[in-house]
């Protein structure tokens, strides 16, 4: 294969991982054929099993991108400054992440919030990913806590994306309602039980 060829070919398989997304995101997985990746796409459906090995593959894959945006837009914040510092670099970094990759958002909010039955891929990877990022935090003196690591780690990831997933609901609800001032910002706190 030429260099050519082989650039081609890795546009295809961007362009289909590219156009999964935003059907997945829009769609669900569940209700998204490969035919139709494909046809959106601009390449056979034989292409996108060539690349991804079935829709299941294509899923996971996507998937990976998503957690791969995560990983991308934390790796740019270094590990230094106080805990308060960090948490917002952090949280900026992640809302820049999803200012330039809104199809993002979308695949999240349609997988983790309304997930195909059994679909428990992304959030699994994302909640592996964060337990892994709290524990090097932890290490660093930057996310001190008695509370276990794998709570604690759903914890920032819920107050992460917990907003972002449901705004636009509550923008929906509010214009539905006809309410005459603007629509409020949605905050997520997590509350302990044990307490």
């Amino acid at each position: 294969m030429t260099v050519r060829a082989n650039g081609a070919a890795a546009d295809a398989k961007e362009r289909i991982l590219t156009v999964a997304l935003d059907l997945f995101g829009e769609r669900g997985v569940a209700a998204t054929s490969l035919r139709e990746v494909a046809r959106v796409a601009g390449v056979t459906p034989g292409l996108v099993v060539h690349h991804f090995g079935g829709k299941e593959g294509l899923h996971g894959r996507v998937d990976d991108h998503v957690v791969a945006l995560f990983s991308q837009a934390l790796d740019s914040v270094p590990l230094s400054g106080s805990t308060v510092q960090v948490a917002t670099a952090r949280d900026d970094a992640i809302t820049q992440m999803f200012e330039a990759n809104p199809e993002a958002i979308d695949y999240l909010r349609r997988v983790v919030v309304t997930p195909d039955p059994g679909d428990v891929g992304l959030a699994r990877k994302l909640i592996e990913e964060t337990v892994t990022r709290t524990r090097t935090l932890r290490e660093h003196g930057i996310a001190r806590s008695r509370t276990p690591v794998e709570e604690q780690a759903v914890t920032v990831l819920v107050e992460q994306l917990g907003h972002r997933l449901l705004q636009p609901t509550l923008s929906r609800l509010w214009t539905i309602a006809g309410a005459d001032s603007s629509v409020p910002t949605v905050r997520v706190t997590l509350q302990d039980r044990r307490d």
